[in-house]
């Protein structure tokens, strides 16, 4: 089978985002296109856990951003895909593939539930602010600098030394896209 070719993946052992409903096989395609949204909402996210303050975590505005920055991300995914799926198609054909771009955009929404609850916890005083902070941006590190066990487990390889670096290197590279976004854009 060439990485190009059409093939279905059904692995018990798949994070929640990644395993299709009961009696559907999902393509490497539709795969792929669920991980890049794990990515780039991690991202995204870890962005929004950066630019917080003290006072806006235990203001609970951390928590809000790192929420309404994975809904809003989520429907911009949406939306534009909407208009991306109706080219080349009559009026109304695109609606069907649409089923399958908000089922795979989940993990765009998944990558927020973690890191705002970390932050919610913070506005009680249960953890210290910084602590919060830094707990919920470990977090998402984490996820990035592991994605390469899921694609080697999804590719049916053993993950090896090269697995981790490179997952490592997601992370560095991620975190670099991170800095730049706050210090030119926010």
């Amino acid at each position: 089978m060439s990485a190009d070719e059409p093939a279905t993946v059904s692995t018990p052992r798949m994070p929640a985002w990644m395993i299709a409903r009961p009696g559907e096989q999902l393509s490497i395609e539709r795969l792929r296109v669920r991980l890049a949204a794990y990515v780039y909402g991690n991202i995204l996210v870890l962005t929004a856990i950066v630019i917080a303050t003290g006072k806006s975590i235990v203001g609970g505005e951390a928590a809000l951003l790192v929420t309404v920055t994975a809904l809003t991300t989520y429907s911009a995914h949406i939306l534009a895909h909407d208009v991306g799926q109706q080219l080349g198609r009559r009026r109304g054909e695109h609606r069907p593939h649409m089923a399958h771009e908000i089922r795979d955009a989940l993990p765009i929404l998944v990558s927020g539930v973690v890191p705002a609850a970390i932050l919610f916890i913070a506005t009680f005083d249960i953890v210290p602010t910084q602590l919060a902070q830094l707990i919920a941006a470990v977090w998402v590190v984490g996820r990035l600098a592991l994605i390469g066990f899921i694609v080697e487990r999804m590719s049916g390889r053993q993950p090896t030394w090269r697995t981790l670096s490179g997952g490592l290197a997601l992370a560095l590279l991620s975190a670099i896209v991170v800095v730049l976004k706050v210090l030119f854009a926010h």
